[in-house]
């Protein structure tokens, strides 16, 4: 963790120090918090990712923290927690830099639901592994940091989009508290799913340490695939309210750029 936090730190620091402003607001603009939170309360599409970010958080929050439980008490082998996640990680990271040979084949939008909806189908499909099955469970995971690989940055490309809609609707720019808002809804379903484990490992009798009964082990195996499957599916759901697609998002840049252009 020292070794992470010292890299962390630096990397902060080369970001800080070679970032530059390159958009000013207007002269006359002035930025208050209050107008900026009623912007994003009434920008669809900003409202529309940030139930989204919460709920793909929720699917991958459950699954990365029901890993330790699920490799002690159904498959028995804790050592393998220890590259488990890295292979999600890793794979997470090849998925990341594909995402721009992704989005020249389909629309951000569509994009999305393709990726949540396999991400679904690779959870749900976890159900059926065996405890004994751990070349099927590494594939799988792997399979699954493919595909939620270009979440990440495709989805901080649209927090950028939902931006311009703003300045394109509103007349004023509010790209702070457009990814502020998408940092807090990550954090809070993280949080959610926490309290998704908790309530099912309540509910299920689950007692740490000992050998957990059948009702616990199986609730085990329904938070590593079937519940965050649900969750995927539901962010799939949400994303059919996103109205800015390709089309519009031109008809958007085209207009701010005219706006701007030199009289």
């Amino acid at each position: 963790m020292l070794l992470w936090g010292v890299l962390a730190s630096l990397l902060f620091a080369a970001t800080f120090f070679n970032t530059r402003e390159r958009i000013a607001p207007p002269p006359r603009q002035r930025t208050r918090v209050r107008d900026d939170i009623g912007d994003l309360a009434g920008n669809r599409p900003s409202m529309v990712l940030f139930f989204l970010a919460l709920i793909i958080m929720v699917s991958i929050a459950l699954r990365t923290t029901t890993a330790a439980y699920y490799f002690k008490y159904v498959v028995g082998r804790p050592d393998l927690l220890a590259s488990f996640l890295p292979a999600y990680m890793a794979a997470a990271a090849a998925g990341a830099a594909l995402t721009p040979v992704l989005t020249r084949l389909a629309d951000k939008k569509t994009l999305m639901m393709v990726l949540m909806s396999l991400t679904a189908l690779l959870s749900a499909a976890f159900f059926f592994v065996g405890p004994e099955q751990i070349t099927a469970m590494y594939a799988l995971q792997v399979a699954l940091g493919l595909v939620l690989g270009p979440k990440s940055p495709l989805a901080f490309s649209m927090y950028a989009d939902s931006a311009h809609y703003n300045e394109w609707r509103n007349g004023r720019r509010a790209t702070a508290i457009t990814f502020a808002a998408a940092t807090f809804s990550q954090k809070l379903g993280t949080a959610l799913a926490l309290a998704v484990i908790g309530a099912v490992f309540t509910k299920l009798g689950y007692v740490p340490n000992a050998a957990q009964s059948g009702g616990s082990q199986a609730g085990i195996d329904w938070l590593m695939s079937i519940i965050p499957a649900m969750f995927a599916l539901l962010a799939v759901a949400v994303m059919f309210f996103y109205n800015l697609d390709s089309a519009r998002l031109r008809q958007v840049q085209a207009d701010l750029a005219a706006r701007k252009a030199p009289l």
